[in-house]
């Protein structure tokens, strides 16, 4: 039996959930992990502090949150189900449980363009979403910033925390608001917020510049320690472009994020999708200017006019981008149809599908087919619903939230098309399967079926993410177009069994946490580098090497004798044979994050030229 904390919380019931344990707190209250007492699902639940709960203002503040989330309706945005008071005086909200990290464990060092440019492109998506709904969140800092794993999006946002969240009309009318009242974290907030004046989204833009100058520098870009000392900076100061702190920044990204922090807000971008639209191009440039970008570049938004500004508003309503509505024969993977849907939105990460009938379930895949786009096919899973007493409230269209999956170079663009209104050109996609016979093909994967997962799929240990989940989806698709082909026994069971192989690869190689943990096992330091690119933090990467060093009691010791070697080899001038050493540490101990650090320091080191005896 769970043991009561003093507050009385952990080990209680609030409505049908059991809390099980405290896992986070806050300004305005403390949240918990509670469990179903039936169905064992799991939520968080934010209760508000006792020493709070008499003033109604400030519980009518926390609640707003709830109303803030729910006029809003986002996938990038926390999910929040249900507002109730346990008499007399506890107050609470359930919202969904989120099983990751916030953006501040990933920051022990800046991070690459190709990472931090989606997640801030997705916080983007979420701010404009808030501005569109004229709601400003006002206290946008990393620890409200939270990566998930979402099928197959590894760092997938989910933005939190909208207690502080006003209606931008209210925020206009109401004087009292900002009455020498500042809200917000210091080291984010807006010039604006920091003089204690009214805001709009243009606030969130500069607080989320912030964010993406400490992405860039792992630094503070206001490091003063007092509040007034910050509060000043954020008046009247501005810091080094990104670029002259860390070199390795390219300009183009530089340049965006400081505009963005931009002192004046109509010198800042006026909505998060212009934004956005400046983050991915500079990407793109960044990309084709050589630089190594990991992950795929979309192309630039269409930045649509601004409409007119709201009577009494100081600047420029949040920009509406174009909304792209068409008919899509949605099916299951086993070819049960739902029927011609209409959609009433898309992005280039998901769209919405309007329908007053039974829902399909949460996380279930579904194959779509766009008949206007020359019957372009797209895999997807569910990812939202939004029943009829929901869409009511919000005055939509009932329906269900998809997210793409499995997309391609090819289907990427086609999707862009869409969003911009477009037409999509039919693509010709001869199959290979004319061209080779059935038993050539199971020749090629007999003979690779005996090897490790990276020689079944016929890729290199250092392969990317991107690289190894496509080839995954490429090969299960051509085993299984294979096995449509045949009847002879022989040659389905050989297939199936490929097949079984091609998914334990899968399931082994495309996620950086099962990744690292096989690549440790081999002394693949190289992929477990790959992982960490590809989002596995530190924490994560700690508690795998902790379980890697109880199977390998001695790997932490001889690795730290080459790591000395390195270190000695490197005060000699000897940058060649201290990158050597550090390698063979890593080969020893390959979730160790500080010889990961050491090992991309000193092959820079070396490839700038470092002199030697």
């Amino acid at each position: 039996m769970t043991t009561q904390t003093a507050d009385g919380v952990v080990g209680s019931t609030l409505g049908p959930f059991k809390i099980t344990k405290v896992i986070g707190r806050g300004g305005m209250g403390t949240v918990y992990l509670g469990e179903h007492s039936v169905i064992g699902s799991r939520v968080a639940i934010k209760v508000l502090q006792d020493k709070l709960a008499s003033d109604e203002g400030l519980v009518a503040r926390f609640y707003a949150e709830a109303r803030a989330v729910n006029l809003i309706g986002h996938e990038n945005i926390v999910n929040i189900f249900d507002m109730n008071v346990v008499p007399p005086h506890r107050y609470y909200l359930v919202m969904e449980y989120l099983e990751g990290k916030p953006l501040n464990y990933i920051l022990t060092q800046p991070v690459a363009a190709s990472i931090a440019v989606p997640i801030l492109v997705q916080v983007c998506d979420a701010l404009q979403a808030a501005h569109d709904a004229g709601i400003v969140h006002r206290d946008l800092k990393p620890e409200n910033i939270f990566l998930i794993k979402r099928g197959r999006a590894e760092n997938f946002v989910k933005v939190l925390d909208f207690g502080l969240a006003k209606l931008l009309d209210t925020e206009r009318s109401n004087t009292q608001t900002a009455a020498g009242l500042i809200v917000g974290t210091p080291e984010f907030m807006s010039p604006e917020q920091a003089n204690s004046a009214p805001v709009d989204g243009r606030s969130d833009i500069y607080s989320l510049g912030c964010i993406a100058w400490l992405l860039a520098t792992a630094r503070l870009p206001f490091p003063q320690r007092g509040l007034t000392d910050l509060l000043v900076a954020h008046r009247s100061q501005n810091p080094k472009a990104p670029h002259e702190v860390v070199p390795s920044v390219p300009r183009a990204l530089s340049a965006v994020i400081m505009k963005a922090m931009s002192k004046p807000p109509g010198d800042r971008y006026q909505s998060a999708n212009e934004f956005a639209a400046a983050l991915e191009a500079a990407l793109h440039a960044s990309s084709g200017a050589g630089q190594a970008i990991a992950t795929p570049v979309h192309e630039p938004r269409p930045q649509p006019a601004p409409s007119p500004p709201a009577p009494g508003s100081s600047g420029p309503r949040p920009q509406q981008r174009h909304t792209a509505r068409f008919d899509a024969v949605v099916a299951r993977l086993d070819g049960t149809r739902l029927g011609t849907l209409q959609c009433n939105d898309i992005s280039k990460g998901g769209m919405f599908l309007s329908t007053t009938h039974e829902l399909p379930a949460v996380f279930s895949k579904l194959k779509i087919t766009i008949p206007s786009a020359g019957n372009l096919d797209l895999l997807a899973e569910v990812v939202r619903h939004v029943p009829a007493d929901q869409a009511k409230a919000w005055a939509m269209q009932p329906g269900f939230g998809v997210q793409f999956l499995d997309v391609t170079a090819g289907l990427r663009e086609d999707i862009n098309r869409l969003v911009q209104g477009l037409p999509v050109q039919p693509r010709s996609t001869p199959s290979a399967l004319n061209s080779q016979s059935i038993e050539a093909l199971l020749a090629k994967y007999r003979d690779r079926m005996n090897g490790d997962h990276y020689i079944v799929l016929a890729l290199p240990q250092t392969a990317d993410m991107t690289e190894i989940r496509t080839r995954c989806a490429e090969a299960e698709a051509q085993l299984t177009e294979l096995k449509k082909k045949t009847q002879k026994p022989g040659e389905i069971a050989q297939l199936d069994s490929a097949i079984a192989r091609v998914k334990a690869a899968r399931e082994a190689l495309s996620h950086p946490g099962p990744r690292a943990r096989y690549d440790a096992n081999r002394g693949n330091w190289r992929g477990i580098a790959r992982c960490i690119l590809g989002g596995l933090g530190p924490i994560d990467l700690e508690r795998q090497r902790q379980e890697f060093l109880v199977e390998h009691p001695s790997a932490a010791g001889s690795a730290h004798v080459k790591f000395l070697a390195s270190k000695g080899y490197e005060q000699n001038e000897q940058v060649k044979e201290a990158l050597d050493a550090c390698e063979n540490a890593l080969q020893i101990d390959p979730l160790n994050l500080q010889l990961h650090q050491r090992q991309a320091m000193l092959a820079r080191k070396l490839k700038e030229g470092s002199p030697r005896p």
